[in-house]
C-alpha cells in the first residue's frame, strides 16, 4: 500500500489525516451516544407494565430522540464555548507573544548600547 499523502501531511483530497481521524472520532462517539439513549429508553419503558409492544417501541423510539436531541443540544453548546475560549486564549497568546519579543528586542537594544559603551570607553 502506497502513501499518498502531500509533503504537509494532507491525503489527495485536501483532508489532514489528523482531521479524518477526528472525524471518525467523532462519528464513533455520536454512535455509541445513540446506543447509550436507546438502552436507557429501553430499560426506562422495561419497568412499566401497562404499554402494548407498539406503546413499548413508540415510547421507546420517543424517549430516545428526546435524548439525543437533548446531546445533539448540549454538544453544540460546548463546541460554541470551546471556539470561543480558543479565540479569546488565541488572543491572548498573541499578545503575549508580541511583548516577550518587544521586551526582547529592547533587552538586545540595551545589551548592544551597553556594548558600544563599553567598547568605546
Amino acid at each position: 500500500m502506497t502513501d499518498n499523502r502531500t509533503p504537509d501531511g494532507r491525503t489527495p483530497d485536501g483532508r489532514s489525516v489528523e482531521a479524518g481521524i477526528a472525524t471518525m472520532e467523532g462519528y464513533l462517539l455520536w454512535q455509541a451516544e445513540i446506543e447509550r439513549t436507546r438502552t436507557e429508553a429501553q430499560a426506562f419503558v422495561d419497568a412499566l407494565d401497562w404499554p402494548t409492544t407498539a406503546q413499548r417501541e413508540e415510547l421507546v423510539d420517543l424517549l430516545a430522540r428526546r435524548q439525543l436531541d437533548l446531546s445533539r443540544m448540549i454538544v453544540s453548546r460546548i463546541a460554541a464555548r470551546a471556539l470561543q475560549l480558543r479565540e479569546e486564549y488565541q488572543h491572548r497568546y498573541e499578545h503575549l507573544k508580541r511583548r516577550v519579543v518587544a521586551y526582547a528586542v529592547a533587552a538586545v537594544a540595551v545589551l548592544v548600547f551597553l556594548n558600544v559603551l563599553l567598547l568605546t570607553s
